[in-house]
């Protein structure tokens, strides 16, 4: 929370910034504060949801720019740019609702979104829409003039013509700290609008992926529709995503990285028919649930200890010191074999409750009984039928433990 309000107080005081740093002259200095205003509400929206943003913002950008200045217009607001991404946001929402009827089809286009296109989108939208805004502010046409800007030496700006010397290093400085600034916000908001689909992943309702989609989608419309109407309205609502989106990113990228490698390890189950067999030397690949003295979703291996111990091997960010974490004894554990991927559960009170302690790959299902003699369990439980809207609120909402159910 306190990296999350400096970071604001950061953010706002570019903004501010920018809008002072020339105080004699007040029609430039309200204009500075506009165009950061502007590029900071496109940038988050984009962010947010970068289809949907590109799609909209380059459409209404190149029917609003007259027509012998189209051919200055960035390529991600042509139409053959935005023409092909409307079209892959149609076959998305054809995929979101009536996909739903075929979930083994579904379900690898879903994996295929997250994987590919969404980091794609990331790449090839909203990093060029960034550096674009931020020559705006810094009042270059377009990125290439920018870093021509910063490497070659001034460059005549909308306003004003830059001396040499002190005035342009400062001038490049202020470029690098709005590109720095830029790419973290990038990054976390992206983070956050990129979790939806991973959800929609995960949940096995069609009207769940449709609504979780649906409110990214309204969080875009309302962003660029308070920008447009009032530019301190939209730089408001953009301070509270982006305050939101720092609040939440450990859970989203914990989130995240549980998504990628869970999309790919079912891709490689369904489409390719995958089986990985677990060994007592390597160990069982897991997520942590609610195991004990582990952060949820923590990537590692299941191991068996010689003295009957269930031990979780995990190293903090992937490439941190190993850590090994003993979860009890491997007879108070079962294997649950799940619809698209098993799990490691653990009894409570009584023999048909239990709660859900690690989620493993998909490429173990139908594997479930040599996990559980690596692992040295005590049964393999069939969950298949168990699954339900409750099942997967308590998963977003990380509180497997809070209720119990039947097995």
């Amino acid at each position: 929370m306190s990296r999350c309000m400096l970071f604001s107080v950061l953010l706002i005081g570019i903004v501010v910034f920018a809008s002072a740093q020339t105080a004699d002259e007040s029609a430039q200095a309200l204009k500075g504060g506009e165009s950061v205003t502007n590029a900071l509400a496109t940038v988050t929206s984009t962010a947010i949801s970068p289809l949907v943003g590109v799609s909209v913002m380059g459409a209404w950008h190149y029917f609003r720019t007259p027509g012998e200045r189209r051919a200055r217009l960035p390529f991600f607001d042509r139409p053959y740019f935005w023409v092909p991404t409307m079209v892959l946001l149609a076959l998305i929402f054809v995929k979101d609702t009536f996909g739903g009827f075929a979930p083994m089809i579904k379900k690898p286009l879903d994996a295929i979104e997250v994987l590919f296109v969404n980091h794609a989108s990331l790449v090839l939208i909203v990093f060029p829409v960034l550096l674009h805004q931020v020559a705006r502010v810094m009042g270059v046409s377009s990125w290439r003039g920018l870093f021509t800007h910063m490497l070659d030496g001034p460059v005549v700006y909308a306003a004003a013509a830059q001396a040499p010397g002190f005035q342009h290093a400062f001038s490049v400085a202020t470029a690098l700290l709005y590109t720095a600034v830029g790419f973290v916000i990038v990054g976390v908001v992206w983070l956050l609008g990129h979790c939806f689909d991973v959800l929609a992943l995960l949940s096995p309702f069609p009207f769940v992926d449709f609504i979780l989609k649906a409110i990214r989608t309204v969080v875009f419309a309302v962003l660029l529709g308070a920008s447009i109407i009032n530019p301190h309205l939209g730089l408001a609502l953009c301070l509270i995503v982006i305050i939101v989106s720092f609040m939440l990113f450990g859970w989203a990228l914990r989130l995240s990285f549980f998504g990628s490698l869970f999309a790919w390890s079912m891709l490689e189950m369904l489409l390719l028919d995958v089986k990985e067999r677990p060994s007592r030397e390597a160990g069982v690949r897991a997520f942590s649930a609610v195991a004990k003295n582990v952060k949820r979703r923590t990537y590692g291996r299941l191991t068996s200890h010689p003295d009957g111990s269930l031990i979780f091997r995990y190293r903090r960010l992937l490439v941190g010191p190993e850590r090994a974490v003993a979860i009890g004894r491997t007879s108070s554990f079962s294997v649950g074999r799940g619809i698209f991927h098993p799990t490691l559960v653990e009894p409570i009170g009584s023999a048909d409750k239990h709660r859900v302690v690690f989620r493993l790959l998909p490429t173990y299902r139908g594997m479930e009984e040599e996990v559980r003699a690596c692992l040295d369990c005590a049964a393999v439980e069939d969950l298949r039928w168990r699954k339900g809207l409750r099942s997967f609120w308590r998963f977003v909402t990380e509180n497997d433990s809070a209720t119990t159910e039947k097995a």
